[in-house]
C-alpha cells in the first residue's frame, strides 16, 4: 500500500483519531489526578464513569441506528434523520440531569458536582452526535479536526484550571471548562454540513414520535444491553464506592487509565466496525460479513496483545512516574486488570455482527448474565480482596458476556446460513 493511499485510507484515519481521543483522555487523567484532591479525583471517576452510561446508552439508542441506516443516504435525508436525532437528544437531557443528581445522594461529595458533570455530559454527546454524522460520510479527516478541538481543547481548559487553582481545583470548575470545548466542536462541525442537510426543517412532533418509535424499535434490546453491561463490568468504582474504601476508587481509575491504550483499539473499531460490516453484508450478504469479522477479530486480538504487553511491562515505572507514589496499589493490579480487556476485545466482532443482521437480544441476555455473576461475587470479593478483588470482579464481568455472545451470535449465524440453504 502506497503512501498516498494509507493515508486515505478510512480505517487508519478511524485508528489515528482513536490515538488522538485515549491519549488526550489519558493525559487529561493525569492532569486532574495531579491538580485535585485524592477525594476529589475518586468523585471525579464515579462521575465519570457515569457520562461513560449515558453517552452508552446515547450511542445505543440514537446516534448507532443513525448511523447503520443512514449509509448511502443524500445530504437532505441525512439532515433529517440528523435533526431528529438532536432534538430528540435536547428532550433527553432533563432525564440526565436527574440521574447525576440521584447518583450525587449517595455517591458523589455535591448535587453542584452532579450539576456540572450533566452540563458536560451534554456537550459531549453533542459533539459525539456530530463526529458520527461524519464517520457516515467518511470524511475522517475532518473528525480528526473536530476532535482534536474538543479533547485538545478540555486539556488545556482544565490544565490552565488546575495550575491557576495551585493545585486544589474545584471538581465543578474542571467539569464546565471542559465542557466549553466540546460544544465549539458540535457547533463547528454542524457549521461544516452540506447545505441542503442544514437547510431541512426541523421535525414536527409527529415526525419525531415516528423517529423516536422507529430507534426503539432497532436499538431496544441494545439499550437493555448498555444498562446490564455496565452492571456487568463498567459498575465497579461504585461497587468499590460501596463495598470497599471510596479512595481505592481512584487508585483503581489510575490502572485503568494505563490500560486505556485498548481504547485506542475499542473505541476506533466500535465506531468503524458496524458500518463496514453493513456495508459487507449488502455488498455480498452473510459470506462476505463473515469474513470480514473474522479478519478482524484476528486483528484485534494481534493488536489488543501487542498493547497490554508493552502496558503491563512498563506499567509499574509508569505508575510511579505519571500519577505518584500515591498512587502504588495501582501498580500492583496492574497485570490484573489487563486480562479482561484483553479477551472483552472479541465482543465488538460479534456484537458487529448481531447489529447487522438485527439480533441484538443476545447482547443484552450476555450482560444479564454478567450483571447477576458480578453483584453476586462483589460483596464477597472486594472485602476479602480490596482492590485485586475489584479488578477481578470486573474481569469476569468482562468474560462472562464475551463468551456468551460469541457463542450465541455462532449459532445464529449458523441457523440463518441452514435457512438461506433450505
Amino acid at each position: 500500500m502506497t503512501w498516498a493511499r494509507l493515508t486515505r485510507s478510512p480505517v487508519v484515519w478511524a485508528l489515528g483519531d482513536q490515538v488522538l481521543v485515549s491519549a488526550s483522555n489519558f493525559v487529561l487523567t493525569l492532569v486532574v489526578a495531579r491538580h485535585v484532591s485524592l477525594s476529589a479525583f475518586s468523585a471525579y471517576g464515579l462521575a465519570i464513569t457515569l457520562v461513560w452510561f449515558v453517552s452508552a446508552m446515547h450511542r445505543a439508542y440514537l446516534t448507532q441506528p443513525m448511523a447503520i441506516a443512514a449509509v448511502g443516504e443524500a445530504p437532505a435525508e441525512l439532515g433529517e434523520r440528523l435533526k431528529a436525532v438532536l432534538l430528540l437528544q435536547v428532550l433527553g437531557w432533563p432525564l440526565v440531569i436527574g440521574l447525576f443528581a440521584l447518583v450525587a445522594w449517595r455517591y458523589l461529595p455535591s448535587q453542584g458536582v452532579a450539576l456540572a458533570a450533566a452540563v458536560f455530559t451534554a456537550a459531549f454527546l453533542l459533539q459525539e452526535t456530530m463526529r458520527r454524522v461524519l464517520f457516515v460520510q467518511g470524511r475522517m479527516q475532518r473528525v480528526s479536526a473536530l476532535d482534536a478541538l474538543a479533547y485538545g481543547g478540555q486539556l488545556v481548559a482544565i490544565l490552565a484550571v488546575g495550575m491557576a487553582a495551585g493545585g486544589e481545583a474545584p471538581l465543578e470548575a474542571v467539569l464546565l471548562v471542559g465542557a466549553l470545548p466540546f460544544a465549539a466542536s458540535a457547533a463547528w462541525a454542524y457549521a461544516g454540513l452540506p447545505a441542503e442537510a442544514r437547510a431541512v426543517p426541523w421535525p414536527a412532533p409527529a415526525a419525531l414520535q415516528r423517529a423516536a418509535a422507529s430507534h426503539w424499535a432497532e436499538s431496544r434490546w441494545v439499550c437493555f444491553s448498555q444498562v446490564f453491561m455496565f452492571g456487568s463490568f463498567m459498575l465497579v468504582p461504585f461497587q468499590i464506592a460501596e463495598w470497599g474504601k471510596p479512595l481505592w476508587v481512584a487508585q483503581y481509575n489510575a490502572a485503568a487509565s494505563i490500560l486505556n491504550g485498548l481504547n485506542v483499539i475499542r473505541q476506533a473499531l466500535g465506531n468503524h466496525l458496524p458500518i463496514e460490516a453493513a456495508r459487507r453484508f449488502k455488498a455480498g450478504g452473510m459470506p462476505a460479513m463473515q469474513r470480514y469479522l473474522a479478519q478482524s477479530a484476528s486483528l484485534i486480538m494481534l493488536l489488543a496483545a501487542a498493547i497490554v504487553a508493552v502496558l503491563v511491562g512498563l506499567g509499574p515505572e509508569l505508575v510511579g512516574w505519571l500519577f505518584g507514589a500515591r498512587f502504588a496499589e495501582a501498580a500492583a493490579v496492574l497485570p490484573h486488570a489487563a486480562v479482561g480487556p484483553l479477551v472483552g476485545m472479541l465482543s465488538l466482532v460479534s456484537q458487529a455482527g448481531g447489529l447487522v443482521i438485527r439480533q441484538t437480544e443476545q447482547i443484552f441476555w450476555s450482560y444479564v448474565a454478567g450483571t447477576v455473576v458480578s453483584f453476586a461475587l462483589a460483596p464477597w470479593l472486594i472485602p476479602a480482596f480490596g482492590l485485586l478483588g475489584a479488578v477481578w470482579v470486573s474481569n469476569i464481568g468482562v468474560l462472562v458476556p464475551t463468551l456468551w455472545h460469541l457463542l450465541a451470535f455462532h449459532r445464529q449465524v449458523g441457523a440463518m446460513r441452514q435457512e438461506q440453504h433450505a
